[in-house]
């Protein structure tokens, strides 16, 4: 099979073309553009199961190994240019895959494992955010803040808004950062304090983490990153400015806590769902966003 995309108009050039052979237990794919090829995959099967996968790209290569018990996979053995040799196990039981684990040297983590009997995404959930709320105060004690703070940050990779860090910022350095950029004053990669969580204590973080992103997974029309961790941290967030923080660390009058993104992408939102709107109004008067 041969697949040919061209440009959009009426006499189109060709830019890409896609060759798939499938040849007995072996079937390959090769895409090409103008400069040559994309990448070239070869999957070879065995009565009806793949077995394994060699993939060659402009940037790499790499190659995977399947091993199946009573027809289910049970392991896949991994090698790519960009990273060390890989094993995945995983595990079944009658209702299905119970447990995913990789082992890379001497490490092993669980990727996947299934929520027990009874478990309540939701609860798990609050129980973080209750948590959270306990330990983010002792994270912004730890900072080494140069003056009073006007902010402290909980910033996240949008993949994942459970795994954060806390940076905190004086009034002065703000100052500096808008003079530069209007946003730079709300991002926290530019702070020069910071301070590690650690959520190890806060219920069940990686079961939650993991759910999240199947949800995100699941839901074709969602935001990259987990919605649902970004709603928590705005929660966390909202009832932590409520919180008188003058016996913890000096603070300014407009001092607040907000979560956000590396890339400021959720800043906007995350501003109106975590500060009460006279506090926010105020801000926009400040011309602080």
């Amino acid at each position: 099979m041969v697949i040919e995309e061209y440009s959009g108009s009426l006499h189109g050039r060709l830019y890409y073309e896609t060759f798939v052979c499938h040849d007995g237990d072996v079937v390959e794919a090769a895409r090409f553009d103008t400069d040559g090829p994309i990448y070239l995959h070869e999957y070879r099967f065995v009565d009806g199961l793949m077995r394994s996968a060699d993939t060659v790209a402009r940037r790499g290569s790499g190659r995977e190994a399947y091993a199946y018990t009573d027809g289910q996979i049970s392991r896949v053995e991994i090698e790519h240019d960009s990273r060390a040799p890989s094993v995945l196990t995983a595990e079944h039981d009658d209702r299905g895959l119970v447990r995913v684990v990789e082992v890379m040297g001497r490490r092993s983590e669980v990727r996947y494992e299934r929520p027990p009997a009874g478990f309540d995404l939701e609860a798990a959930c609050r129980s973080i955010k209750d948590a959270l709320i306990m330990l983010i105060p002792d994270a912004v004690a730890r900072l080494a803040v140069d003056g009073p703070a006007a902010c402290v940050a909980l910033s996240y990779d949008r993949s994942d808004a459970l795994s954060f860090e806390v940076h905190g910022a004086t009034e002065e350095e703000r100052a500096a950062l808008a003079a530069i950029d209007a946003q730079a004053a709300w991002s926290p990669a530019d702070f020069g304090a910071r301070a590690d969580v650690d959520l190890d204590g806060a219920g069940s973080v990686r079961l939650v983490r993991q759910e999240l992103a199947l949800l995100d997974a699941d839901d074709l029309d969602a935001a990259a990153g987990s919605e649902a961790g970004r709603r928590l941290l705005c929660a966390v967030a909202a009832q932590l400015n409520h919180r008188d923080w003058s016996n913890m660390l000096p603070v300014t009058d407009d001092f607040v806590v907000y979560p956000v993104d590396l890339e400021l992408v959720d800043l906007e939102r995350n501003l109106a769902d975590c500060l009460p709107p006279d506090r926010l109004a105020r801000l926009r008067e400040r011309r602080l966003r």
